[in-house]
């Protein structure tokens, strides 16, 4: 198997995962894989709305119907396929989650854990609008968000992560953070 580096990125909904994807690629090249994209291609073949429900439900009964770490494998090969020796995978959110890319890139594998407030976490999310009905939610609903079955460990596997980023204010400051923990990989 190639030796390319893999970053993967864990945080809670809206914390920077994505941000700080696009700042490392904009500094050192490399590809994003994110984990929502092999659950949006299922959605769509079944011509289902992407909404978090449909992902967080999709996902459960993968992994109820064939393993913990179908979504991790599936992921991990999608690696493979990349022609990059830079690959940053976003969407760990489980215990275990890491293991495989652990096991498979021993000593080239780094998790990064993106989190910031609640409050602003919410803000961001109805900004952006990404998934279906997000900009109508009302804080009450994005927080009982974080107790579905997918996001409430996310925090536990977090404070496994080789690094941390506190991204609670602008871009230029997580491109600043990002640029130092990428000096240490």
């Amino acid at each position: 198997m190639d030796k390319k580096t893999i970053i993967g990125i864990i945080g809670e909904q809206a914390g920077g995962k994505g941000a700080a994807a696009d700042i490392i690629r904009k500094h050192f090249g490399g590809s994003r894989l994110t984990v929502s994209s092999i659950l949006r291609r299922t959605l769509d073949s079944l011509y289902l709305d992407s909404t978090r429900d449909s992902l967080v439900n999709l996902g459960i009964i993968l992994k109820k119907g064939f393993g913990n770490d179908i979504l991790m494998k599936a992921m991990l090969k999608e690696v493979e396929n990349e022609d990059t020796d830079l690959v940053i995978v976003d969407g760990f959110r489980m215990p275990g989650d890491p293991d495989v890319f652990k096991e498979a890139y021993n000593g080239n594998f780094y998790l990064i854990y993106v989190t910031a407030g609640q409050k602003i976490r919410y803000e961001r999310s109805v900004k952006r609008d990404e998934k279906v009905g997000e900009s109508d939610a009302a804080f009450e609903e994005f927080a009982a968000k974080e107790d579905l079955e997918t996001e409430k460990y996310i925090s536990e596997v977090g404070k496994t992560a080789d690094f941390k980023i506190e991204n609670n204010g602008n871009e230029k400051e997580l491109e600043k953070k990002i640029l130092q923990v990428m000096k240490k990989i």
